[in-house]
């Protein structure tokens, strides 16, 4: 999966080999060059799935006239939908994009129209992009999250309130759903995944998204495997399949923190097929699509259902219709006697591992995964 504004003839061809693609879409792209960019991706690729970003709890606090911001920029100042603390002040978690907070709640006050922000978003992100355009199959809505990032006057009451407090966290999702339900109003046809920091097992989630995306699950200081290992990531990637409609479409993703890493796209990749989901590996620095040695693998399709538990060996194992996965979660090399008949996949960016060799015994060191194909 793959996040992209504008593209080159190139940038097209290199995305459209893989499975998903996030779009990048804003208003003065013009829509004739966003059609043409989906119609060249479903030309070289028909089976791709295409998605547009979308994001709910954050706005360019200080927009001017004629950019692409401006006219949601207005209408949030005009109603007073950011968020404030309890002296009047807009809160920002981050500098870093100019963003501010907005309050999702039915705390906010409406406008003219009867609206809070998130009905008037989704139909902005309608009148602005969605409409406009055939061939998309998904809403990528990003900052899913499960309570606010903030204490501040949700209520607007004068006080500010803990983001920790149940009645904050449920208005504060209940926001989402909202913005959820009015873009499939207008959007019948589009399906909605979400960049979730939650198992989505809250009462206001659960089965609310198509799809989740689940951002650098491993490769940076705050993903769940650095801080909570390999067994907590893997539960939150079940969780999320468990609470959403089409488990299919879940997204997990590794992050390449200093460029690519193939045993680390590895790992991800081999610990994603355990499961049913999809793989993403995004790579800090790299302006090419990563594509690993493993990506083109003929696996085939599953030939038994998720593992529930390591084999004997330790190793976690799925057998697929035309080779295996193997993952090694722990903090020491294990091997294991896989049978007769495999053999590496023959790769070029890290032909040391996929040299193409055929293979009875194979040793995984700690934190590593492995894919092997039918001879």
């Amino acid at each position: 999966m793959l996040a992209y504004g504008k593209m080159s003839l190139e940038k097209r061809t290199q995305v459209s080999r893989f499975g998903w693609a996030m779009l990048g879409f804003y208003p003065s792209m013009g829509v004739s060059y966003m059609q043409g960019t989906i119609n060249a991706l479903r030309t070289a690729n028909p089976g791709i799935t295409l998605s547009q970003y979308v994001v709910l709890n954050e706005w360019y606090g200080n927009a001017t006239a004629g950019t692409d911001n401006y006219a949601a920029s207005q209408e949030i100042n005009n109603n007073k939908w950011w968020v404030y603390d309890a002296a009047g002040t807009r809160v920002q978690w981050t500098g870093a994009f100019g963003n501010y907070e907005l309050n999702l709640t039915h705390w906010a006050p409406t406008n003219a129209a009867g609206q809070r922000w998130p009905q008037w978003k989704a139909q902005y992100d309608t009148n602005v992009i969605l409409k406009n355009l055939k061939g998309l199959d998904y809403v990528f809505i990003d900052n899913v999250m499960f309570q606010p990032r903030y204490d501040a006057d949700h209520m607007r009451n004068g006080t500010n309130q803990l983001r920790t407090d149940p009645v904050i966290q449920s208005a504060f999702r209940n926001g989402y759903v909202s913005y959820f339900s009015a873009l499939r109003t207008l959007n019948p046809t589009l399906k909605l995944i979400g960049n979730t920091d939650s198992d989505l097992n809250q009462a206001e989630f659960k089965g609310k998204l198509n799809a989740g995306f689940l951002e650098c699950q491993l490769g940076k200081s705050w993903s769940i495997e650095t801080w909570g290992g390999w067994h907590a990531m893997m539960a939150r990637y079940r969780a999320v399949i468990a609470n959403v409609t089409n488990p299919a479409d879940v997204v997990f993703e590794a992050c390449g923190a200093s460029g690519p890493n193939a045993a680390q796209a590895r790992y991800g990749f081999a610990s994603v097929l355990l499961e049913n989901g999809r793989f993403a590996y995004t790579a800090a620095g790299v302006s090419v699509p990563y594509w690993a040695d493993e990506f083109g693998a003929p696996l085939g399709t599953p030939a038994e259902a998720p593992p529930t538990a390591a084999h004997a060996s330790g190793l976690w194992m799925r057998r697929y219709t035309n080779g295996m996965v193997l993952v090694n979660p722990g903090n020491s090399t294990l091997s294991m006697d896989v049978g007769a008949g495999y053999k590496h996949i023959k790769g070029t960016n890290d032909p040391v591992v996929n040299n193409g060799l055929a293979v009875r015994v194979v040793s995984l060191p700690p934190k590593s995964g492995l894919v092997l194909i039918k001879q």
